[in-house]
């Protein structure tokens, strides 16, 4: 027992914070707007003006408002029948939920009108997919994380199908993607600790950072701030770990703990288009939100 507690400090140890943060706590959420308290959420979806919560633990999904008198809760939308686990919105306020129990997305509108759910038009063979996650781009084109298959799906915001690109030879780990604004799709490998990438026209992924292990243990989560900056959430080590978009490591920022601006097994990450990073920080059971710092 002993060994494994000294094997344990020893490994934060290794994945402790080695560059200054730059990003400044704004504020976090905890509560609905009937003080009820958020369970374990795992995922936050975020624009401008507003940011919902998937309330993984109570079924549901919260919004908020942002404004300058600060982050305050509008409104809960039950979902007893499923567990959201990931949230994306789209240019049309349109929310899309990823169900843990079914790996289906469903779609809601902003006032919580459930609209059925995502059924793509078109697949080639295989037609069997299994989502691990998803994300759409800034034309609400949608990409799917398919891991039964092993490939990334594109779809249009019809559902139509546009193309897939086969996952890395020798990989299966993967865990999140994320879509620049030129349309470039990164794709994160958490167990590995690596990421890839494909540029639009390509039909196939590259390797673009593969040192990353020593730097985080387990991460699930990946963000592109408006400076082409990754930011990628490290489950089992509670931080954040800066990658640049030369695939370079920058840094690692925030640490384990309770208090405002620490993390306790974080999940989905989100960032605006005023760079403001939103993190579901799960196992401390709220949403923090940042200000990015670019310099």
């Amino acid at each position: 027992m002993r060994i494994l507690f000294i094997y344990i400090i020893v490994a934060l140890l290794l994945i402790s914070p080695v560059a200054a943060a730059n990003i400044k706590h704004q504020g976090s959420v905890y509560i609905d707007n009937e003080e009820v308290s958020l369970n374990h959420p795992e995922g936050v979806a975020c624009n401008e003006t507003y940011f919902v919560v998937a309330d993984t633990g109570n079924r549901r999904v919260v919004r908020y408002a942002m404004s300058a008198q600060g982050l305050m809760p509008e409104a809960v939308f039950p979902l007893p029948d499923s567990s959201p686990i990931i949230a994306q919105l789209n240019s049309q306020q349109v929310i899309y939920l990823l169900d843990g129990k079914t790996r289906t997305i469903l779609k809601m509108s902003k006032d919580g009108q459930v609209a059925g759910k995502v059924e793509p038009k078109g697949l080639p063979d295989p037609q069997t997919y299994t989502l691990r996650s998803f994300k759409l781009d800034k034309d609400d084109n949608l990409y799917l994380l398919d891991i039964f298959s092993e490939r990334v799906l594109v779809l249009n915001s019809a559902e139509e199908y546009i193309k897939q690109l086969p996952f890395p030879e020798g990989n299966r780990s993967f865990s999140d993607l994320a879509i620049n604004a030129q349309g470039a799709i990164y794709l994160l490998d958490g167990v590995a600790g690596t990421v890839y990438v494909a540029n639009p026209g390509d039909g196939s992924f590259r390797l673009l950072s593969s040192d990353l292990k020593e730097h985080m243990n387990f991460s699930t989560s990946l963000a592109i701030d408006s400076n082409g900056v990754l930011y990628l959430s490290d489950q089992y080590g509670s931080g954040l770990v800066q990658v640049g978009r030369d695939g370079s490591f920058k840094g690692r920022i925030l640490g384990m703990g309770w208090e405002e601006g620490q993390l306790n097994y974080p999940s989905q990450l989100c960032i605006n288009q005023n760079d403001t990073l939103f993190i579901a920080d799960r196992n401390n059971s709220r949403i923090q939100v940042f200000n990015i710092l670019n310099e």
